[in-house]
């Protein structure tokens, strides 16, 4: 990984970043009306300076759902695709962010994947918790993925039951997040 990338993530890091950004991201959801038959893809996505993500708005459980890195890390670092309580979602401020990483939801979620911000590395690219796929928001333990690589994806299926909501962000871009409800 090239140096630099990863320490946007910390805490200061990351303020630094979305201050260069501009906080233009939005809770940018999917332009898409449900997950196709055979699956779903959620992308992240840098447009001018806004980073997002792209996909759909509703999967039926038991979909498999794609994960698509579109952005170059070595241009704005690298990206997670994180599941979280929606009360635990970061303000779009940042001061929100800062506290996010000082004792919040990001703090926690650089913790799952054992994160070293000096080394600039992610021990643990994938972290699951509760059923296998995509069901459990992060508290203290949740599902989340980091993309390190451009094109780079992960898929896995939805296991949240009919009727859920998963809410979910990235923890390098906190201002890039969704909701996908589940039928």
């Amino acid at each position: 990984m090239n140096a630099g990338h990863l320490r946007r993530a910390g805490a200061l890091g990351a303020v630094l970043a979305l201050g260069s950004l501009g906080l233009a991201g939005t809770a940018a959801q999917a332009d898409q009306d449900g997950a196709r038959a055979e699956g779903a893809k959620i992308s992240m996505e840098l447009e001018g300076k806004e980073v997002f993500f792209k996909g759909p708005n509703s999967v039926d459980a038991g979909t498999e759902l794609e994960i698509v890195n579109n952005t170059d890390p070595a241009e704005i670092g690298p990206h997670s695709f994180t599941l979280v309580d929606k009360d635990l979602l970061p303000e779009f401020s940042k001061k929100a962010f800062k506290e996010c990483f000082k004792e919040g939801v990001c703090a926690s979620v650089f913790k799952a994947h054992k994160v070293d911000v000096e080394k600039e590395t992610v021990g643990k690219k994938l972290v699951r918790a509760g059923k296998e796929g995509w069901d459990s928001s992060f508290g203290k333990r949740g599902d989340s993925w980091f993309a390190l690589k451009q094109d780079q994806t992960f898929s896995q299926k939805v296991s949240a039951k009919a009727g859920s909501k998963l809410y979910y962000f990235c923890v390098v871009h906190p201002e890039m997040q969704g909701k996908l409800k589940v039928k």
